[in-house]
């Protein structure tokens, strides 16, 4: 269940010790499950992490379930591959046609209908995420510009914006032509001359990209089946330049989640998905990819159900 509004409102009080500056921002942490979820996103906001604790906080306490092992088989085929993948490029046309920016960020502020009120908040949030994961680069001693960087998932081009500070270049990739069309022309309205947006139709697509500094994923992965999951993180860790950095969040447990890709196939699935990788399986792909973990944080994205990470992994060969 949601948060109230007047719960919000002494969030930002108690947290950050202000007044929220509009009623949107008001709104879009309403879309928060519960208190617990907002806590966290203000503890882990860049103005509470910049005024308070710094990008040297200590993390949060996790949650422990009462299950040690999921049933998650990434075994398929290259045909069940491309049709899940097929099913997920189908969905997600969908929304770009009917609700692109809800299907970024699900708060009603971003329904078409009250988009035109909060559209420049949406976009700060972009700006917001990428300062608040470069956090992971600045712990690690590495710089926080680059020649080029990629974001995975881009949709309406929310991340890809903010990125464009930071790099010299920027690649907007998405599933969804739609989404696509909607991020360019807010590229073009910004005036941001370094971006551009690609779209794919299948994971080998991604394998012409190479040599970037920076790979960016966020509420993306997770919306996939984990076969796709897999696929996906080795061929981002494969687009790395030599010590370039992949920043990717998906959630790596789902309380009563098992897949196989046969019985996936054979059954109707929802429109937007949530699905887990185990961690197993991540580090694993990153040790097979010639990288190595710098660091890994859990965020509140999986819900009260599961568990979400987001784990920077540099290449080193």
């Amino acid at each position: 269940m949601s948060v109230s509004r007047e719960e919000v409102i002494w969030a930002y009080r108690m947290l950050l010790g202000r007044e929220p500056e509009s009623e949107a921002v008001i709104e879009l942490q309403m879309g928060a499950s519960d208190r617990n979820h907002l806590r966290q996103a203000f503890l882990g906001s860049p103005e509470f992490q910049r005024r308070f604790a710094g990008p040297y906080a200590p993390l949060p306490v996790g949650r422990f379930f009462d299950v040690d092992r999921t049933d998650i088989d990434i075994a398929c085929s290259d045909e069940q591959l491309q049709a899940m993948f097929d099913r997920i490029g189908e969905a997600w046309k969908t929304f770009g046609e009917t609700e692109p920016h809800w299907s970024v960020l699900t708060s009603d502020s971003f329904r078409q209908e009250n988009l035109a009120a909060n559209i420049d908040a949406f976009y700060a949030s972009g700006r917001n995420d990428v300062d608040l994961h470069l956090h992971f680069l600045r712990r690690a001693g590495l710089p926080v510009r680059f020649g080029k960087a990629l974001d995975f998932g881009c949709g309406v081009g929310r991340l890809t914006l903010g990125l464009a500070a930071h790099a010299d270049q920027v690649v907007g990739v998405d599933i969804s032509p739609p989404h696509l069309r909607l991020a360019t022309e807010r590229a073009r309205e910004s005036a941001v001359a370094n971006i551009s947006f690609e779209s794919i139709a299948a994971p080998d697509d991604l394998d012409r990209y190479r040599d970037f500094d920076l790979v960016i994923s966020l509420i993306v992965l997770q919306h996939n089946p984990p076969p796709v999951m897999a696929s996906l993180y080795r061929k981002l860790l494969r687009a790395l330049a030599p010590g370039g950095v992949a920043i990717i969040q998906m959630p790596t447990f789902m309380q009563g989640q098992s897949f196989t890709a046969a019985h996936y196939l054979a059954n109707e699935q929802p429109s937007m998905e949530m699905n887990a990788l185990p961690q197993k399986l991540i580090f694993e792909i990153i040790e097979e990819m010639g990288c190595r973990a710098l660091e890994i944080r859990e965020n509140g994205v999986a819900g009260e159900s599961g568990l979400s990470h987001v784990v920077a992994a540099q290449r080193v060969r």
